[in-house]
């Protein structure tokens, strides 16, 4: 018998897809707002280059479903689209991105469990409630370590609740990976390119032509399009608490990044933060089946009749 099942595996690879997508993400985030461009740029980047690619899908194929009402179409550009990256590019001001890796997707992974008991009455279980005290005390930790909390930290932990409903909502509406990524994309860039051209400051006339082409390039097709469809179709394919809180790597693989790539370098303790965070992650993800598997391998060993 195996111990997770084939459509949990297929879920944990499109979300190793995302994973080293929004890891990568991160870094760059961190790299543009430190170098030639600003917020405001990579947020209209980002869902520039996407809405062109998937403006067919969304005109074509529309949501998807028909349990998406308007308030909720909206509610998933605001949770994930324009605001959200805005938000997370305005606290890469101030936050490293070794910070961004564990208290977004930790702050996500915490409030997808709760939301889901709460809204639509998910059992929690043993595992994943240990997993999910591992990964506050994660967070709380890392914290901590991080130095003086600083407004970037208060506006990741924000971020984190953002997309979390986000998933609460594509998962209520069973609204499919491809839709539910046009939909973000196409509406981001309907909503926030008119406010950026007319009123936001701007740098992107006067940064690198080679800055703008990577942060487009990354931030436009990679994160965009690739990453959403993979945590949507990870989502789908995982269920509804494990779905939600899949980037379960993402704290370690930052740390790694803005090491290799930015200098960043860690102390102890945000490391040991990291990899608390982490585990929390993976026991909410794959902590159920595992304790099936365990469970059912006791009973057997202990049940097992002795050969004469």
């Amino acid at each position: 018998m195996s111990i997770i099942p084939r459509n949990t595996l297929l879920g944990i690879c499109w979300a190793v897809i995302a994973i080293a997508v929004w890891s990568g993400s991160l870094v760059m985030l961190r790299l543009g707002v430190t170098t030639g461009l600003n917020a405001y740029d990579l947020t209209a980047l980002r869902f520039g280059v996407a809405a062109v690619i998937l403006a067919p899908v969304a005109l074509r194929r529309g949501s998807g479903t028909n349990r998406l009402k308007p308030g909720g179409l909206i509610a998933m550009v605001v949770a994930f689209g324009a605001p959200y990256i805005l938000l997370v590019s305005l606290a890469m001001t101030t936050a490293p991105a070794s910070v961004a890796g564990a208290l977004n997707p930790g702050t996500m992974a915490v409030f997808s469990v709760l939301l889901g008991r709460a809204v639509l009455g998910d059992r929690i279980g043993a595992a994943r409630g240990f997993g999910l005290l591992l990964t506050v005390a994660g967070i709380v930790l890392f914290t901590r370590a991080g130095g003086p909390v600083v407004a970037g930290h208060l506006i990741l932990i924000g971020t984190g609740i953002m997309w979390a409903v986000y998933g609460l909502i594509v998962r209520h509406a069973a609204v499919p990976a491809l839709n539910a990524t046009a939909i973000v994309a196409v509406g981001s860039a309907v909503f926030y390119l008119p406010v950026y051209l007319v009123v936001l400051p701007k740098q992107v006339l006067a940064a690198p032509l080679w800055d703008v082409l990577m942060q487009a390039g990354f931030q436009g097709v990679l994160v965009s399009v690739l990453a959403i469809y993979a945590f949507n179709r990870s989502a789908e394919l995982l269920g509804p608490v494990a779905g939600a809180t899949m980037p379960a790597l993402i704290p370690v693989v930052t740390l790694g990044l803005g090491f290799g790539v930015l200098g960043e370098i860690a102390e102890p303790g945000q490391i040991g933060s990291a990899v608390l965070v982490t585990l929390g992650l993976v026991l909410i993800l794959v902590g159920k089946p595992v304790m099936r598997w365990l469970q059912i391998r006791f009973q057997r060993g202990v049940i097992r009749t002795p050969r004469a």
